[in-house]
């Protein structure tokens, strides 16, 4: 099933009837995902999670052209901020990861705009959802991971720098770090 996008040329003229003015209107946030992101230089883990977790419930939640057309155009602005703050030198995302970014922001650039062309399909609006929560997870993920090791690091230093208890570091501070993330 395609959701019509509502476009410059497909927009209600300006002399709508009265009815109209007081239909309920989509607004977007106050502050803008893209402004967070640009504000966090994707370095606020957390945040930047929320982000794109609130962007994914938008796309799956928009049920009416004025809303897919809103919800895509939010997105495709949250993901050109992205990609903008992965140019800075000083964003911490990894070389690799900042490729990778780069290619998916480009997927969602192309797919946002072939859907100015009219129509775009459910399972569009479905895959750039599913694709802003993946990187949420993996964003989250990641962070978890280097909180393990960090954790793993300072137990093996507080203990000596014992030989050979790894593994047992790891799960010590895997068990730590879980019980915050519980929290």
């Amino acid at each position: 099933m395609a959701t019509k996008r509502k476009t410059a040329s497909s927009a209600a003229p300006a002399t709508a009837p009265a009815a109209a003015a007081n239909a309920p209107v989509f607004e977007a946030p106050v502050e803008s995902w893209a402004d967070i992101i640009l504000r966090t230089n994707f370095a606020s883990v957390e945040q930047d999670s929320i982000v794109l977790l609130q962007a994914a419930s938008a796309l799956l939640e928009s049920d009416s052209p004025d809303k897919v057309s809103i919800t895509l155009d939010q997105n495709l602005k949250l993901w050109i901020a992205i990609k903008t703050v992965l140019l800075n030198d000083d964003c911490p995302v990894e070389p690799e990861v900042k490729a990778n970014l780069r290619n998916l922001a480009q997927y969602v650039v192309s797919t946002t705009m072939l859907a100015t062309q009219g129509a775009i399909e459910t399972s569009k609006l479905v895959s750039l959802a599913r694709l802003n929560m993946n990187i949420a997870e993996g964003l989250l993920s990641g962070h978890r991971n280097r909180m393990i090791q960090e954790r793993a690091y300072e137990i093996w230093q507080e203990e000596g720098c014992p030989e050979g208890r790894e593994q047992e570091h790891w799960l010590r501070a895997e068990a730590e770090v879980s019980g915050l993330f519980k929290v």
